[in-house]
């Protein structure tokens, strides 16, 4: 069955023109996957041709030595514009449809979903899609996207393609804009989850802590793709050891933002200046309760040295934390954070009490905020 779309139908849909299934003239479905070879590609070119199951225009299979086997359209006026995918890409969706193969799923790729106007990297089981995300993208498209899979009761996961090969530890991570729209969700701890289908292994970026920007603390695991299971393995949190690598992170971080505010330039305008200034604090020798990581930190705009010394201030004044939010002393991410926001405030805050008289105790404050990650990620945030 073919499908025919008004215009803004064709704009709404994602941009693709090389694709890893076509349609023969007599409507059956043909998939590019690894169990076919050179020879048999070979022999379906001159035996069919093929056409795009979502617009219907004319497709050919392309059989080159560099880039995989793939179908690329004709004419990029129907489908989308001249954007194509990269081999990354493509490779990742085949990876992915014969890891479901393999546990006897059944699974489609690019499967085109007319309800929603999109198509699905990898449709499993008719009900959860996979979306494998290789190239940089608006975050709007991530939250346009996930909301219309939710919409019409699909589980969706999404998966950050990646060519990289991390040592697994404690250690800084870039994690883009549209990625952090990409995080998945385990016992109320976010991570992200790669894929790189050139060594055919995953990876996690789990247990992130924000400092500020695309910068994040967190913890990176690799797992080899013939040891994934499904449902797909779930990070477990941090031990002991591995949070005080996290603290030392964070430590070194706010050393690195301290520095690069002893030249700022009109200081009495300056966010960091003034708070130190107003808090009668030695901004070359803040106090350890500062710039620490707290989980969930993330619905928070800013720095995390900025924020909690935002927080520290109002705790010396005893402005409630939903007084914080509300009157925008700290800034949040987007006004549906405010609650997620509210709980890292008095997580914060529950800290400061703890080590109130403990300043210069490190190893106790330590302590305290592992209490308080651990606490974390067990009770329910809603």
């Amino acid at each position: 069955m073919l499908f025919i779309f008004s215009l803004n139908s064709i704009i709404e849909k994602r941009s693709v023109t090389d694709i890893l299934v076509a349609k023969t003239a007599e409507q059956n479905l043909i998939y590019l996957t690894e169990e076919l070879n050179r020879q048999d590609l070979l022999i379906l070119r001159k035996l069919h041709k093929f056409y795009c199951p979502d617009c219907g225009s004319s497709v050919l299979l392309k059989i080159g030595d560099i880039k995989i086997p793939h179908f690329a359209h004709k004419s990029l006026s129907v489908c989308g514009s001249s954007e194509q995918e990269s081999s990354l890409h493509l490779q990742g969706k085949i990876l992915l449809q014969q890891f479901f193969i393999t546990k006897g799923i059944p699974v489609e790729i690019e499967s085109y979903l007319p309800d929603i106007r999109q198509r699905a990297d990898v449709f499993v089981a008719r009900h959860t899609v996979i979306e494998y995300q290789c190239s940089p993208i608006s975050a709007t498209d991530i939250v346009r996207r996930s909301a219309a899979y939710s919409r019409h009761g699909l589980e969706f996961i999404w998966i950050a393609g990646s060519k990289e090969t991390m040592e697994n530890r404690i250690q800084i991570l870039r994690i883009r804009e549209y990625q952090r729209e990409m995080l998945l969700n385990h016992n109320h701890s976010n991570y992200l989850m790669l894929l790189n289908p050139e060594v055919k292994q995953f990876q996690y970026f789990s247990n992130l802590f924000h400092i500020s920007g695309s910068k994040w603390a967190g913890k990176v695991v690799t797992l080899p793709l013939d040891r994934q299971t499904h449902p797909f393995a779930k990070p477990k949190p941090l031990s002991k050891k591995d949070f005080d690598s996290i603290c030392t992170i964070f430590v070194n971080a706010r050393a690195s933002f301290v520095q690069s505010q002893y030249f700022a330039k009109r200081r009495y305008q300056n966010p960091f200046w003034l708070l130190c200034y107003e808090l009668q604090l030695d901004m070359r020798n803040l106090p350890d309760s500062i710039g620490v990581p707290i989980s969930g930190a993330d619905c928070i705009a800013g720095h995390v040295v900025i924020w909690q010394l935002k927080m520290l201030r109002a705790y010396r004044q005893g402005i409630p934390n939903e007084k914080v939010i509300s009157s925008g002393i700290i800034k949040i991410q987007g006004a549906s954070d405010a609650r997620k926001a509210e709980a890292v405030l008095n997580d914060y805050a529950d800290f400061l009490k703890e080590v109130e008289d403990a300043e210069g105790d490190q190893l106790k404050q330590i302590d305290a905020l592992y209490d308080i990650y651990c606490k974390s990620v067990r009770k329910l945030r809603k």
